[in-house]
């Protein structure tokens, strides 16, 4: 049976959150394919492109994989699906009124805090997913609270919406790729923010799936 070994991570680099760490947690598990959270245009540009240097504020993820290619024998493949870059004026106004909340502030200074310290140990724990849930809470009220809360709360339903769609497809991308090509062992590089859905829908997608994968969530000391 093919193994997937689920890893929540962060796109940014502070402390020990940065790519030599995620590095060697792959490498403990020596996976034959590394399924990313990205989507085809964007691999092709970074992998397949003539993108020659990697542009500083790169994913620590794509830094991880590209040294994890060149040292073993592996494939790399996308699963996300394409998302626009251009964010419609009603989610900037949202989420601008959540990252100018003080109390939101207040919770991302505690969060930096904490990737910095403990890393992709902190990511792959049971804090880090209490950790989440409060957020979405302390997002909730903040926009609760807004004079604008009727179309705020209309337009973060849709951007969770929208989330939830992407993880949807990434996992289908995930089964269908496993149906039609053999692996043994294989990675899925996932921001933690998708750590509990992702695995909620693992446990139900596998129950109606034909066929059977060994899936695995990756947990920090």
């Amino acid at each position: 049976m093919q193994k997937i070994v689920l890893i929540s991570t962060n796109h940014s680099e502070s402390g020990k959150c940065n790519s030599d760490e995620l590095y060697k947690i792959i490498e403990t598990i020596r996976p034959d394919i590394i399924f990313e959270e990205l989507p085809n245009n964007l691999f092709d540009i970074i992998y397949n492109g003539n993108l020659k240097t990697l542009p500083h504020d790169t994913p620590l993820e794509l830094k991880c994989v590209k040294k994890y290619l060149q040292n073993y024998n592996a494939k790399n493949i996308p699963v996300d699906i394409e998302i626009s870059m251009n964010q419609s004026k009603d989610e900037n106004f949202m989420l601008k009124t959540i990252e100018e909340a003080e109390d939101h502030k207040k919770f991302e200074n505690e969060y930096n805090s904490i990737k910095f310290r403990e890393g992709f140990d902190f990511f792959n724990s049971n804090k880090c997913l209490d950790f989440l849930e409060k957020k979405k809470l302390i997002e909730k009220e903040i926009l609760e609270s807004s004079p604008h809360k009727n179309v705020l709360l209309v337009t973060y339903k849709s951007f969770q919406k929208a989330i939830e769609s992407r993880e949807d497809a990434m996992l289908q991308n995930i089964y269908s790729y496993s149906k039609e090509n053999k692996y043994n062992r294989a990675v899925f590089l996932l921001g933690c923010g998708h750590r509990k859905s992702m695995i909620k829908k693992i446990q139900e997608y596998d129950k109606i799936s034909k066929i059977k994968l060994d899936w695995r969530i990756f947990y920090g000391n």
